[in-house]
């Protein structure tokens, strides 16, 4: 389906940062409204492909996160914690007018999430998520201090070794140079063509902006290493129905990860798609069919009340 957007809404966050909201179809209350967030460095075209085969039977909405696109960026380096950015997808869903959306994110988008269905503040009016390359921090903490035998150890060393970016992410100006000698711009590209088959756009990271890439490094800065290093006892729960998408070539959510992520919430499912971390992109029709198909099983009731096994 073709679609074109409108121009986007400026909503402002709880904190005075303007988002913008982008609306790729009219809001119908009659029908499903799905909700997405993208990930770093992404904006919210990392999503065009994947709405243009919803738009069809549900209200498509995707936003800026603060720092990317067309939204603005907070001051300081705390307008991007975790509670913020919750509350942001709160203010996008006011700004709607509706009283739930089935939430979508990647990477970033992912973990924001997460963090979204286990607040009880806006978890209410979450109907359903799907979940891809990303998780929630606590669980990941806990994931890596969970390996009770030689192959859950080994599981836990390769999830290691492959979210070691996050350190260089974390190092201060180091990440900026690479940035602005556009070498990591040319890693991520690299990156984008794992898993993405030959016949699919090469569109890659066109779209995106050396200030996605800078403002985005907050994200790393204001809400790590912390939940990862002390993720707490108690894991925080959530009653929202959640669907995780594994792509098979992601080298940087690895699969133990996320079965370990899906074990955790009542009701939820795991699929293994194709495709690397960028699957959003290279793989969008797949991304939309199950995300569809998870909306329409959470709205006619038929959503699993337990892990459900894929192959």
């Amino acid at each position: 389906m073709t679609i074109t957007q409108a121009a986007p809404i400026s909503v402002t966050a709880s904190d005075g940062v303007p988002l913008a909201v982008h609306a790729y179809t009219e809001i119908d209350k009659r029908r499903p409204s799905i909700l997405a967030i993208h990930g770093y460095p992404d904006n919210h075209h990392v999503w065009d492909g994947v709405a243009a085969r919803l738009a069809d039977r549900y209200n498509f909405v995707a936003y800026d996160v603060r720092g990317a696109g067309k939204s603005g960026s907070p001051a300081e380096r705390s307008g991007y914690v975790l509670s913020q950015l919750v509350s942001d997808v709160g203010a996008v869903i006011d700004s709607l007018g509706l009283d739930e959306v089935h939430l979508l994110g990647h990477d970033w988008g992912s973990i924001q999430g997460w963090a979204t269905v286990t607040d009880d503040s806006v978890m209410g009016r979450i109907a359903s998520f799907t979940s891809i390359s990303g998780t929630h921090l606590n669980y990941a903490g806990k994931f890596l201090r969970s390996p009770r035998t030689p192959r859950a150890a080994v599981d836990v060393a390769k999830q290691f070794l492959a979210s070691s970016y996050i350190w260089f992410f974390l190092c201060p100006g180091a990440p900026e140079a690479s940035i602005r000698a556009r070498a990591l711009v040319k890693v991520f590209a690299a990156v984008e063509r794992i898993g993405r088959p030959s016949t699919s756009s090469r569109r890659g990271a066109a779209y995106r902006s050396i200030d996605d890439y800078l403002n985005g490094l907050n994200l790393y800065r204001a809400n790590m290493p912390g939940p990862i290093l002390a993720p707490g006892r108690q894991l925080p729960r959530t009653t929202v129905p959640v669907q995780v998408l594994d792509a098979r070539k992601d080298y940087f959510v690895l699969p133990a990860l996320q079965r370990f992520t899906v074990s955790i919430p009542v009701g939820s499912r795991i699929i293994p798609i194709e495709g690397g971390h960028w699957v959003v992109n290279s793989h969008p029709d797949v991304v939309a069919r199950l995300t569809g198909e998870w909306v329409d099983q959470v709205i006619a009731g038929a959503a699993p009340r337990e892990r459900e096994k894929s192959s």
